[in-house]
């Protein structure tokens, strides 16, 4: 064979296609706030978090009294905490996966210090120690929910001016990288949503003789050991202890086997990740709609239940539970995004997890009444996780009055704080998940 028919002269060949000349990203998108606009929105918030916590901390009577003394230690924790977050490199562009942390650390560190700072330069005379904790909290949610959000909106902005600069291509990866995508993502994925649901029910019934039965009977157990360990042993008797204790203990599981259950949601489904392109977010999410679907059946079946045996009549607050129940479930798939990104790199997670849980237990108003804790220990158990979204449902149901500001405040700082952290941090590792299965 000559070498004209093994090879094709240059001419004759076809030209090569030429680059696409794809415009960068602008740098806009991509940006952070300044290391001075972050400073003053922590300094506000500081301030905000601070005086907050006295307002929680003390009725209305003794606000007064105590706020001198807030005034007065207000610069030292505001300096304090800042300077923490300093140190804790909170403005400085470092990786975004780790500012969860650093912020974390910053926050209740700059708190510890400015506790220490007080009783050393002012003392803590007119000054509450338990302010300081409600403070931590606030703060440190504060200041992950508004760098939260701004990061969220920074995802949002760069992928719309990624899509404007060529408008045929489109990268589904990236898609599914900001909250707002995923959202839509989910209602485009209901069905497959809907169906990862209703297959935990069958497959947590299947062969099952009893089949939903068997749901009421856990709760209906744990009230009756409690029950009898508190009312006959302890001699604890009130009048309607029974029903005061079966909302706690039904919110608390819904809570504790939503937090289980999304340990194993990423970790439990490698062969679906890595053979599916949907969103992952699907997949805790699921777990939390499974055990709030068993949660409403058997709040659907004891509540009126225990509403006719103690003759409790429907009363108007009762009409907020579907408010605190939406904070509540917010709160949950928040906390489920996080713990399955945190299982996903380190499987020892799950066995934490239940150390933690036993410990949130007993921190939280389920088998006690948050009156009969000393008044110096309201506070710091309210600001127990889950004890804001039962302490409601016990006083619109139990109590039958409307929640008090002091509870919205906390329920729904708790629920966007950590809903927030949870899309952030889910999002920023989930690109990683292949990886670690």
């Amino acid at each position: 064979m000559s070498d004209g028919a093994r090879s094709a002269p240059p001419e004759a060949r076809p030209p090569l296609p030429s680059p696409v000349n794809v415009p960068a990203v602008p740098v806009s998108s991509l940006r952070r706030p300044s290391w001075a606009a972050a400073l003053v929105a922590d300094g506000a918030l500081s301030a905000a978090a601070y005086l907050a916590s006295y307002w929680l901390r003390f009725s209305g009577a003794q606000l007064p009294n105590f706020l001198p003394g807030a005034w007065q230690t207000l610069p030292y924790v505001v300096a304090a905490q800042l300077s923490c977050l300093a140190l804790a490199q909170a403005y400085t562009r470092m990786p975004r996966t780790t500012w969860l942390v650093r912020v974390t650390l910053g926050a209740l560190g700059g708190t510890a210090v400015a506790q220490a700072a007080v009783g050393l330069f002012h003392g803590f005379e007119g000054v509450s120690r338990a302010a300081f904790i409600a403070d931590a909290v606030l703060f440190m949610l504060a200041a992950l929910i508004w760098r939260g959000v701004w990061g969220l909106s920074s995802r949002s902005r760069q992928r719309a001016e990624i899509a404007a600069i060529d408008g045929n291509l489109v990268d589904r990866a990236l898609e599914l990288t900001t909250v707002r995508s995923v959202v839509r993502s989910l209602y485009n994925y209901r069905e497959l949503l809907k169906n990862l649901v209703f297959k935990d029910l069958k497959l947590k019934y299947r062969g099952s003789v009893f089949g939903f039965l068997w749901s009421l009977a856990n709760p209906l157990l744990m009230i009756v050991v409690y029950t009898m360990a508190f009312t006959f042993i302890l001699q604890i008797r009130g009048e309607g202890f029974v029903f005061y204790l079966m909302l706690g203990v039904l919110s608390w599981s819904f809570f504790a086997n939503s937090a289980g259950m999304s340990t194993g949601a990423i970790v439990d489904n490698a062969g679906l990740l890595k053979s599916v392109l949907f969103p992952k977010a699907i997949l805790p999410i699921a777990t939390v709609l499974f055990n709030l679907a068993q949660y409403l059946l058997t709040v659907s079946v004891f509540v009126p239940a225990m509403m006719l045996w103690y003759r409790v009549p429907p009363a108007a607050p009762m009409l907020v539970f579907p408010i605190f129940l939406a904070l509540h479930v917010l709160f949950t798939i928040g906390v489920a995004l996080m713990l399955a990104t945190a299982t996903a790199f380190f499987r020892d997670v799950r066995h934490l997890l239940e150390v933690a849980l036993a410990v949130v237990f007993w921190t939280t108003p389920i088998v006690y009444e948050l009156r009969q804790v000393p008044e110096r220990m309201q506070l710091p158990i309210l600001l127990s996780p889950v004890s804001s979204f039962l302490v409601a449902y016990q006083q619109v149901f139990y109590y039958r009055t409307w929640p008090d500001a002091t509870l919205w405040l906390v329920a729904v700082t708790y629920a966007f704080g950590m809903f927030t952290a949870g899309a952030m941090l889910f999002l920023s590792f989930e690109h990683r998940f292949t990886e670690q299965l």
